[in-house]
């Protein structure tokens, strides 16, 4: 599930592998090499860190050089499974460049947010209104709010499509991943669970509840 990712550390030696998408204990080396492509004035070129972990699991390498995560591409957190294809694919694309590009991450996540709006049968062209809808029907409050800080409703809302530069980065975009998952966590895979579990009833019980509630 999700909510149990940890995102890999160089500084961690237990994360969720971006390879095998287990939660494992990694193996680490570190070498230290000079970089003398950049040095044009004859003098020591620059001394960098390179850090490789190897999966207990897989056996599969995560590196970094510096502080800089490089191999491999990682989504910062895996989409709930009940969340619409349409705005998955729009997910994943994001979290496979939210390290690269946060901002192309961030404007490709307010395009799943509005598309998710819209496949939870909210259409109005203005997000803010589709958000406060889906609060009516049993979204938490404190949801819209975290959206209106990283600019997707209110009153500074960039529009879907839009790249709002002075909050686009890394931070934003997993947090945008996070309020994605919330939604259809709340929206749509708490209804399905309590629906299959009102099916499960015995028909006697099913029927002395539709009673009730007529």
């Amino acid at each position: 599930m999700a909510k149990n990712y940890i995102e890999p550390s160089k500084e961690m030696l237990r994360y969720t592998c971006p390879h095998c998408n287990t939660i494992s204990q990694m193996d680490r080396a570190t070498h230290n090499f000079h970089n003398d492509l950049f040095n044009t004035n004859g003098g020591v070129g620059v001394r960098n860190l390179l850090t490789i972990h190897r999966c207990q699991c897989c056996g599969k390498k995560i590196i970094w050089v510096d502080n800089n995560y490089i191999y491999p591409d990682v989504v910062a957190e895996e989409a709930n499974p009940d969340m619409p294809d349409s705005v998955k694919q729009l997910y994943n694309e994001a979290g496979l460049i939210y390290n690269k590009s946060p901002r192309a991450a961030c404007a490709l996540l307010r395009l799943a947010i509005d598309r998710l709006c819209n496949e939870l049968g909210e259409i109005d062209k203005d997000i803010n209104k589709n958000i406060g809808a889906l609060v009516k029907k049993g979204l938490p409050q404190s949801v819209q709010k975290a959206l209106d800080v990283v600019r997707v409703v209110g009153n500074k809302a960039v529009h879907p499509g839009q790249i709002s530069f002075d909050v686009d980065d890394k931070g934003t975009a997993v947090m945008l991943m996070r309020l994605i998952n919330i939604i259809v966590e709340r929206m749509i895979s708490e209804p399905n669970e309590i629906d299959a579990l009102y099916q499960g009833l015995p028909e006697s019980v099913k029927e002395s509840i539709e009673k009730r509630d007529k």
